[in-house]
């Protein structure tokens, strides 16, 4: 069902100021104005926008994130990553919709991999500094590392994957799905975007057990990597992580 558009549709820079400031806070309910008025005002402004239009602003976001990294703190960023990604805006569902082209469906999810390389692979693993940081040992806290938590749930939040799930419905988002993710293991450096995609794998890995296993292979012949990751890659390639 398409989103109707409304005359207070947001421009691309209010609407990454949202999604990078506040759009987390509305749904987790602890922005100080979530009763308000105010409130109301934005989940129309920002969660109605027309399909077409958001796959738009998705793509041009994804395509260039690089400002990111500079305007936002990594806290901000993981919140949006949350927001963007998950329910809490359910925005690639919009992006499936069938008023947007198949072309642009296609462009947005093959767009996720620049996401990775010029944001994520800049600020996970505090900003570079400790580019192998071992998350399998934090049981569980992500307090000190919330930006690595998050992107490493990124194809556990819902959205991203449903193409995945339900082949018969977005048969032609299958294979640029699975372009991502390889794409994020072979040119990615730091261990928490091989074990984000990695995560992802492990989940795809009982429908499309051929699939993945040749991709963590390949991960695993070509890429110098700690033992940590190394171990986490071989269980995701029987379908072994959570």
């Amino acid at each position: 069902m398409d989103l109707m558009c409304n005359d207070q549709t947001p421009t691309f820079e209010e609407w990454v100021e949202y999604c990078f400031t506040q759009g987390y806070a509305d749904f987790s309910g602890y922005s100080e104005d979530i009763d308000t008025p105010a409130a109301d005002v934005r989940e129309i402004r920002f969660h109605r926008i027309h399909d077409e239009t958001l796959t738009d602003y998705l793509i041009r976001l994804f395509v260039a994130p690089e400002f990111i990294a500079d305007r936002y703190t990594d806290d901000q960023i993981a919140d949006a990553t949350w927001f963007l990604f998950g329910i809490a805006s359910s925005y690639l569902h919009h992006v499936r919709e069938s008023i947007v082209p198949v072309e642009k469906q296609i462009t947005c999810l093959r767009a996720v991999a620049s996401m990775y390389l010029n944001l994520y692979d800049k600020v996970c693993g505090d900003r570079g500094r400790s580019p192998d940081i071992d998350l399998t040992s934090l049981t569980g806290n992500y307090s000190h590392t919330k930006i690595d938590g998050a992107v490493y749930m990124i194809w556990d939040m819902d959205c991203i994957s449903s193409p995945f799930t339900f082949p018969k419905e977005f048969p032609h988002l299958v294979d640029p799905g699975f372009e991502v993710l390889s794409i994020i293991l072979q040119e990615c450096k730091l261990s928490t975007c091989h074990i984000s995609a990695l995560h992802g794998l492990g989940h795809e890995h009982y429908k499309y057990p051929d699939r993945c296993e040749a991709i963590i292979d390949q991960f695993l012949s070509t890429r110098r990597i700690p033992e940590w990751v190394r171990e986490y890659a071989l269980l995701a390639r029987v379908g072994g992580v959570m």
